[in-house]
């Protein structure tokens, strides 16, 4: 089997793609630190460094093996914003009062906004007459018609007669003498 660890340098096996150069296993050692630790992901950034790992050394494992930052999260997001290199003030100033729960709370103070606008003292337009007013539709007539979409005697004066009887399976006769009415009531 063969690994490829990056275009210009291929290893025999995995098992020598994640060997440690003997340098940095040396830096490892006389930090007290078994490097397996490090190739199993089990030791992290912050753990290298409290060990007294140099932090050059610490920050190429962390890369190559893609240590986590830390294993402890308390307290951290504030120090991790200090140290985290390329964040403007207002970045950092975003973290650090991120660092709680706090921040995503709605028991904070809240404005209570009116909006400025009159009701009107009418309508700006008539309401629709029902379709049962018109002459000869009863209540069956109309559920039926609003089945149509046909719901006022507005729009029953506007309706093509021979295609509602099609639709909704009624006499076109009916229809047209419904449509009549409805154009004689709204005049």
């Amino acid at each position: 089997m063969v690994t490829r660890v990056s275009e210009e340098k291929i290893v025999a096996d995995a098992e020598t793609a994640r060997a440690l150069e003997t340098e940095t296993r040396t830096h490892l050692e006389d930090a007290g630190i078994d490097p397996n630790t490090v190739l199993d992901k089990e030791c992290s950034y912050r753990a290298l460094l409290d060990a007294g790992v140099d932090e050059s050394v610490a920050e190429r494992l962390r890369r190559r093996f893609s240590l986590p930052w830390s294993f402890e999260t308390d307290g951290d997001l504030g120090r991790r914003s200090d140290e985290v290199r390329g964040l403007d003030e207002a970045e950092r100033a975003w973290i650090a009062a991120s660092e709680d729960e706090e921040w995503q709370a709605f028991d904070g103070p809240s404005i209570q906004i009116t909006i400025g606008r009159e009701k009107p003292a009418e309508r700006p337009w008539p309401r629709p007459t029902p379709v049962t007013a018109v002459a000869g539709v009863g209540p069956d007539d109309a559920e039926t018609l609003a089945e149509g979409g046909i719901t006022s005697a507005e729009r029953l004066a506007t309706i093509n007669a021979s295609e509602v009887a099609d639709v909704l399976e009624l006499d076109v006769r009916h229809v047209r003498m419904w449509r009549h009415s409805a154009r004689t009531l709204l005049e």
